[in-house]
């Protein structure tokens, strides 16, 4: 598999899954924008050595988390910026939308302080991968997947002061 109306084609399918798992390692839109760049330079490299399509998506965000964890890793060991966890408290909702836009954030959250073990079974769940899929995207056993997902999901609901 080669050629860049092939790498277009899996772009378009693929980019907002790619910057939503993102967006789960990094608050900074900037920095987002270059951990996704730095996911297609490497799908693209590895790309021929993907041997079955039909885990392209869990191929994909296989990746994805690799260069996330690398450069959370790296952020951690440079410690030149701390990042600010406190969040303004918004007014009442003045909306459905607005309501649903502040959950999606408490959630985002939630996620970010997850252990990066939870973290990369939650996001990819976020992604309405099946338990399959993210053993294989994470290279562990879905019995493994699994456990992972029931502890990320009970922490979730304990940051959300036990409301699911």
């Amino acid at each position: 598999m080669s050629g860049s109306v092939e790498l277009e084609e899996i772009v378009k399918v693929h980019a907002a899954m790619v910057r939503r798992i993102a967006t789960v390692y990094e608050r900074h839109p900037d920095r987002v924008d270059d951990l996704v760049q730095d996911v297609w330079i490497a799908v693209w490299h590895a790309l021929p050595r993907l041997n079955n399509e039909a885990t392209l998506k869990s191929y994909i965000a296989r990746i994805t988390q690799n260069i996330c964890v690398t450069h959370v890793r790296r952020a951690l060991v440079r410690r030149t910026q701390l990042l600010s966890d406190t969040l303004a408290h918004p007014g009442p909702p003045l909306d459905e939308a607005t309501a649903d836009a502040m959950r999606l954030a408490r959630l985002v959250e939630a996620v970010r302080s997850l252990p990066e073990n939870l973290k990369a079974v939650a996001s990819l769940y976020l992604e309405e991968m099946p338990i399959k899929e993210i053993a294989i995207a994470l290279g562990i056993s879905e019995s493994n997947a699994s456990v992972r997902l029931h502890r990320a999901k009970s922490a979730i609901r304990l940051s959300f002061g036990g409301i699911s």
